[in-house]
């Protein structure tokens, strides 16, 4: 697996950083080392996982109390993926701002292309137990495209049992990213199934790509961006989830309607972003980087953030 970039500075002068929550949580000292020095230093926190639920918002809201003890003058804000998060850390005492991870997408990096629909249905998801590949109408099987479908080590066992479930799915592991467009345009919609996670960029791709989705009740968000007439919302359930699928079969939309329909939902969200970088430096930005410069690694790879600062940060910055 590639090393990821856990750390991106989205402004110098004042130092404006962004980070997942898990390595905020994680580095919290090494953070506050790299932006104690800086005055009017801030820290954006963006939400890799549901922060609805009152434990989950408790631990987030613990560690930023934690960071504002060690710098003080360091002014954190937490992106939040749903506005259930901003009610449940607001309650606790965290600054927050209603920024849907998905909006800072590049929408130019996904396209609708005209394709033959080979597929009645996509899902980009990794084999891990939480993306529920189990609500996989078994049916669905040679009409099924199923990609970015690696695994953790220790998840070896799941994803070996569902690739045996479904063997005559079509499997894609890796591709050039550049090729993304190409594969969604080959299925008639995307699947959304896990119960909780993040706002899931996935969801927000295949409506880019002017694909409609089938979606299962989830925490973390990624409803927030959802054109509710291009999305059929169904239950946890394998039959719940092939009617869905019947559904865009029988009346596919359009797909520049899709897509226009999200960039239109984004676009609030990306104006609350600018307008707290406004406020945070004092000047206007441009367009933020895709994703706001950050992926999500693996919980499990060995990389921290006193690492990626020393590496990649610390030497951009002036003064150094």
């Amino acid at each position: 697996m590639r090393r990821e970039r856990i750390l991106s500075v989205l402004c110098r002068r004042p130092l404006v950083v962004a980070a997942f929550d898990r390595d905020f949580v994680r580095n919290a000292g090494a953070l506050a080392a790299l932006v104690r020095p800086r005055p009017k230093a801030a820290v954006l926190v963006q939400l890799g996982w549901e922060r609805e639920t009152a434990a989950r918002a408790d631990a987030l809201a613990g560690a930023v109390a934690g960071f504002r003890e060690l710098v003080p003058g360091a002014r954190v804000v937490v992106l939040c993926n749903s506005p259930r998060e901003c009610d449940a850390l607001g309650a606790r005492d965290v600054e927050t701002v209603f920024a849907n991870h998905n909006a800072f997408i590049d929408e130019r990096r996904f396209l609708p292309v005209k394709a033959v629909k080979r597929y009645d249905a996509v899902y980009t998801a990794r084999l891990t137990p939480f993306k529920r590949h189990s609500l996989l109408p078994p049916a669905l099987a040679p009409r099924l495209l199923c990609i970015g479908c690696g695994f953790p080590p220790d998840e070896r066992d799941y994803a070996e049992s569902i690739r045996a479930r479904f063997p005559d799915a079509t499997w894609i592991e890796r591709f050039p990213g550049a090729c993304i467009s190409s594969l969604l345009a080959r299925a008639r919609c995307g699947l959304a199934l896990s119960a909780a996670e993040g706002a899931c960029f996935a969801s927000s791709e295949y409506l880019l790509c002017g694909l409609p989705v089938v979606d299962t009740p989830a925490l973390g968000g990624r409803d927030a961006l959802y054109p509710p007439e291009f999305v059929a919302s169904v239950e946890a359930a394998p039959e719940a989830v092939a009617a869905g699928i019947e559904r865009w079969k029988a009346a596919p939309p359009d797909p520049r309607r899709v897509r226009a329909a999200w960039l239109a939902k984004a676009e609030s969200h990306r104006k609350r972003f600018r307008s707290l970088m406004l406020e945070l430096t004092g000047r206007d930005n441009g367009r933020p980087p895709h994703r706001l410069g950050l992926w999500t690694p693996h919980p499990g790879l060995p990389w921290t953030l006193a690492i990626a600062a020393r590496n990649r940060i610390l030497a951009a910055l002036p003064g150094r």
